[in-house]
């Protein structure tokens, strides 16, 4: 009887075991369902994610503000982001000169004193370097851009501002391309359109886009009503106010930054 009795204990201690790994499993394997969902959730087209940090509420001793980003597109395990504010009021170009996205100031400041400063890096290296297109077909009605670019941070194109946010010559009631810009941008100079709201309810302001201008010595940008215009100057008087930075990054995303 006894011997009965320790086999029996025996196979309900193995049936028991049994039983919580199996449970344990489906625990783990539900947990980690729910949790692929939810990273996938965060970087959906549309939905805002957070990344990086920059000076925008003009409070420099709070230090500086989480950046939000839009998420323009995915591919694959990267996703498209770009600055749901205008984070700061940057000349395309810090002379009025014939000047190209290759050559101009404002790409340089993006990829080095923006880079260095908004991320760490470990964030710096999820980060991809991207093939900027700034062929003809990326600029405004066919305007050649010069040559292409390698870069981690850039700006749209105007193909691309009329291909993520309906950017058009006519697109004045675009409030999806209007932007808000930062207390840090208003600050500086920032200028805005009276009466045309952004999404938040702010006076939209200008931004800049990468693609040139109806000449060499100007640059294409997003008004404030939402519309795409082509008639910048690359370094222009702050009589008029400043355009702002909205810059655009691909984001791998297996780096788990988000």
């Amino acid at each position: 009887m006894k011997t009965v009795n320790v086999f029996r204990r025996i196979m309900a201690v193995l049936l028991i075991t049994a039983l919580l790994c199996g449970a344990a499993a489906v625990y783990a394997e539900g947990t980690a369902d729910a949790a692929a969902s939810d990273s996938t959730a965060k970087t959906e087209v549309g939905s805002i994610v957070s990344f990086g940090r920059y000076e925008q509420d003009n409070n420099k001793e709070n230090g500086p503000e989480p950046i939000e980003w839009i998420v323009l597109d995915t591919d694959g395990e990267k996703a498209l982001l770009l600055s749901r504010y205008g984070l700061d009021t940057i000349q395309y170009n810090q002379r009025y000169v014939a000047v190209t996205w290759e050559t101009c100031t404002l790409r340089s400041w993006l990829n080095n004193e923006f880079l260095s400063s908004a991320f760490s890096e470990e964030e710096q290296s999820a980060i991809l370097l991207t093939d900027v297109d700034n062929s003809a077909e990326q600029g405004y009605y066919g305007r050649d851009g010069g040559n292409n670019t390698q870069d981690k941070v850039f700006l749209l194109s105007y193909a691309e501002a009329n291909k993520y946010l309906g950017v058009t010559y006519n697109s004045n009631d675009n409030v999806q391309a209007r932007v808000t810009p930062t207390a840090y941008a208003l600050a500086r100079g920032a200028w805005t359109k009276k009466g045309y709201k952004t999404p938040e309810g702010a006076d939209a302001g200008r931004w800049w886009l990468r693609s040139p201008g109806r000449h060499s010595h100007r640059a294409s940008h997003v008004y404030g009503t939402g519309a795409g215009r082509d008639n910048q100057a690359t370094a222009h008087s702050p009589l008029f106010g400043y355009d702002l930075v909205r810059p655009v990054v691909w984001v791998n995303l297996e780096a788990d930054i988000f």
